[in-house]
């Protein structure tokens, strides 16, 4: 259904969905989002220079010209991919969907293309990467319009490829459309987004739909033979697949043999192409599984083997991905994104198989999200790590009490503590540690802030644990300040 009314010999300069970014000639689509309704923002719009707009409604008095639409975000995404030149059909484009494990794969996916010396532009959930210019990430996956732009600028930058991040939310609110996807990469499934999806079931036919974006003829599906939810996509695949697993060595990629140390995993890459042994700069069980994902996809796309271990090799730390916070006291600070049950079972099995001694482990849970899996968070807490700290995340428009208090209802045993405050919570457990301890910071990762009713507070967990340290008298040692 598409009903104009108004004039139609107009001319467009611009689309945008963002009414404060509206500029000269433009063409406004009235989104109605989860807070708000695009139509709110039309007058703001117009004042910007919006000369037509597209929306739901069977009219708009405020622009000469509105164009109906049923469905509005398959309309932007059908406006965009035309009005940027279809740049999705020109890449050769890898996406990368599962619960965990996501950012991690997309990188080191690009890593594999460079060493192989192709040029990628990158979208993940900490930053859009046109290999010409970076932008700070506001979402998983962008905006279909937003993409599109992204994608545009890619071939601009002379990209043959690119990778992103393609959140279950992205798939169900058609921001990927008209991407002929070339490889489609599954991590793993665990519970998430179930305040959006409602059911295990619904969130695992979201994941499918990447499925449907393949190339029929010439692309590829990365499955992750560990989750036995993922066998059902064999079904009904259209295109060739690889598989790759930890533990089944029938998989296409796997490891034969492995060796966690703090700050490396060396491992036996086993593939159809051969094997080698790969020296790996990111430590852990989880990043294994990431590094195996991310060679099937290497492979995928034709990448040499020779060039997937070199990729593999070279790259470095993914930011707020197990990544060490250098000081010179007698323990070990991580600082990770973990942020469901699952990942908190996986952060804690990785984190212990390279600790010393004890695992303490600070956590919270993010308001306006899946409040159901809050008391599962603070089980797997106290489950997986000797010592946990329940605290604040993002709270967001909740009570950070609140919150804690549903964290605290899932937990059997008396190895934890509370500190609603961020902070406090830090210092509470650094004071905790004992020489040789391994102290994991979940939740927060390589984000900057912490969002409280609707304000977004300056938060940096990594410096947030420096300034801790200092006051506890452990600095940098002289090698890391000057590195």
């Amino acid at each position: 259904m598409l009903t104009v009314t108004g004039p139609t010999n107009i001319e467009i300069d611009t689309i945008e969905y963002d009414s404060r970014l509206v500029r000269g000639d433009s063409l406004f689509f009235a989104v109605n989002g989860f807070a708000h309704d695009g139509y709110d923002f039309i007058k703001q719009a117009k004042a910007g220079g919006a000369v037509a707009v597209m929306g739901v409604r069977n009219g708009c008095n405020a622009v000469p010209t509105h164009v109906q639409v049923a469905d509005i975000r398959q309309a932007m995404a059908d406006v965009a991919a035309r009005f940027y030149g279809f740049p999705g059909r020109y890449l050769d484009v890898c996406g990368v969907s599962g619960t965990n494990g996501k950012t991690t794969v997309c990188h080191l996916i690009r890593r594999i293309l460079e060493k192989s010396g192709k040029k990628a532009g990158m979208v993940t959930s900490i930053v859009y990467d046109t290999a010409g210019e970076t932008f700070p990430a506001e979402r998983t996956t962008p905006e279909s319009l937003d993409l599109q732009r992204l994608l545009l600028l890619m071939r601009k930058n002379r990209c043959t490829h690119a990778v992103i991040e393609v959140s279950s939310h992205s798939l169900v609110l058609k921001r990927v459309e008209h991407i002929q996807f070339q490889v489609a990469v599954f991590t793993n499934f665990t519970r998430d987004h179930l305040d959006f999806h409602h059911t295990m079931d619904e969130y695992l036919r979201a994941k499918s739909l990447l499925l449907e974006k393949l190339d029929s003829e010439y692309g590829c599906a990365v499955i992750n033979l560990d989750v036995p939810e993922f066998r059902q996509f064999f079904g009904g695949l259209k295109s060739s697949h690889l598989t790759y697993s930890l533990s089944d060595t029938s998989a296409d990629v796997y490891a034969r043999s492995y060796q966690f140390e703090s700050d490396r995993t060396m491992f036996d890459l086993v593939t159809p192409a051969g094997s080698r042994t790969v020296t790996y700069h990111l430590p852990g069980r989880f990043n294994l599984i990431n590094a195996l994902a991310a060679a099937a996809a290497g492979l995928a796309s034709g990448v040499d083997l020779d060039s997937i271990v070199g990729g593999l090799e070279t790259a470095g730390p993914v930011p707020g991905r197990l990544n060490v916070v250098k000081s010179t006291a007698p323990f070990t600070v991580y600082v990770d994104y973990a942020h469901t049950p699952d990942a908190i079972e996986r952060l804690c099995q990785s984190a212990r198989e390279i600790a010393q001694r004890n695992l303490l482990l600070l956590s919270g849970c993010g308001g306006n999200r899946d409040k159901g899996k809050r008391p599962l968070m603070g089980r797997a807490a106290t489950t997986f790590a000797d010592f946990a700290v329940i605290t604040s995340d993002n709270p967001r428009d909740e009570d950070p009490q609140a919150i804690m208090e549903e964290i605290v209802s899932g937990i059997r045993s008396d190895n934890y503590e509370c500190h609603v405050d961020r902070r406090k919570a830090i210092r509470a457990i650094l004071q905790r540690a004992q020489p040789g301890d391994t102290i994991v910071l979940a939740g927060k990762g390589a984000e900057k802030y912490q969002e409280i009713k609707g304000v977004k507070h300056p938060f940096d967990e990594v410096k947030e644990v420096q300034i801790a340290l200092a006051e506890a008298g452990y600095g940098q040692s002289e090698q890391d300040a000057s590195s």
